[in-house]
């Protein structure tokens, strides 16, 4: 029968050989600054060009757009191939895509991020917020098949493999997963910051400093995951899906309540949460120590 005990956190000589044996050059601070560079200027550039494209070509630009978001999988990809070739791409991608973790890490990356969004839509309603009609109303199929969707072109696949498969176990060599988390999180939600400035996204009606925050608290739980299912991608590839999918079906935007006090009350929850896991007594003694 598969093991689905809630294992403990990986040890540090295994979370920084994650990459397998070229992990020295792979992880070396010059390379993970290439990668943050290659990242940001995929991304930026794309998306500063899907902008342009959306002008003369709606399709066109919706194209641009979406690969936009592939700039940290696909600049981890191209430094891990840098440093160990094929064979070595290929052992990294089959440890990203383990998927045999346990079943309860599954159920905690795709229920938690709902969970917490409906207890803030329950705190919303206890201080005497309206609660709105669900985007998803009357779209139900649509909205199912939009998890599917989110997965490949939303955000999951396009950027977990590049925060979590590589710069986690890149930036272990220097400080622990909670460290390396709440930085990355920062890192992530910086590298969201032309979205802001845009009129039709969803971060244009945000102020950066909740999303910041946001993002810090996911990438907390983003990384516990990571640590504690053998650097396995699959249930961070989950949580992200989750996460996305479900603001299209649970009216927590500013675009579907008209103010901002559902979506911070989640932001809230999702900060105490990643407290929680960030200080959590039971936490192995080795996820403590430096990751060097």
């Amino acid at each position: 029968m598969e093991d689905t005990t809630l294992a403990p956190a990986m040890s540090p000589e295994e979370i920084e050989q994650t990459t397998g044996p070229e992990s020295k050059g792979a992880h070396s601070s010059a390379t993970l600054l290439a990668f943050f560079a290659l990242a940001f200027a995929w991304s930026w550039l794309i998306g500063l060009g899907a902008r342009y494209a959306m002008t003369e070509s709606q399709v066109m630009g919706t194209l641009l757009a979406m690969v936009s978001g592939f700039g940290p999988s696909l600049a981890a990809m191209a430094l891990v191939t840098r440093f160990s070739h094929g064979a070595g791409l290929r052992d990294w991608l089959s440890r990203c895509l383990n998927w045999r973790v346990g079943w309860r890490w599954y159920a905690v990356a795709f229920g938690l991020p709902p969970a917490i969004m409906l207890l803030a839509l329950a705190l919303e309603f206890v201080l005497g917020g309206a609660i709105p009609a669900s985007p998803a109303a009357g779209k139900i199929p649509l909205a199912i098949a939009n998890f599917g969707l989110v997965l490949l072109v939303g955000g999951p696949l396009g950027e977990e493999f590049g925060w979590r498969g590589y710069a986690t176990p890149a930036m272990a060599r220097w400080l622990n997963w909670r460290l390396t988390s709440l930085l990355i999180g920062a890192i992530w939600g910086l590298w969201h910051l032309p979205l802001f400035f845009m009129a039709d996204t969803p971060q244009a009606h945000l102020p950066f400093l909740l999303f910041l925050i946001s993002t810090m608290a996911e990438s907390v739980m983003f990384g516990w995951l990571f640590v504690n299912t053998s650097a396995s991608l699959v249930p961070s590839l989950v949580m992200h899906t989750s996460l996305n999918a479900w603001f299209n079906i649970i009216p927590l935007m500013p675009t579907a309540t008209g103010h901002l006090r559902p979506l911070a009350l989640m932001v809230g929850i999702q900060t105490l949460v990643a407290m929680a896991l960030l200080f959590r007594a039971s936490e192995s003694k080795a996820a403590d120590h430096n990751l060097a």
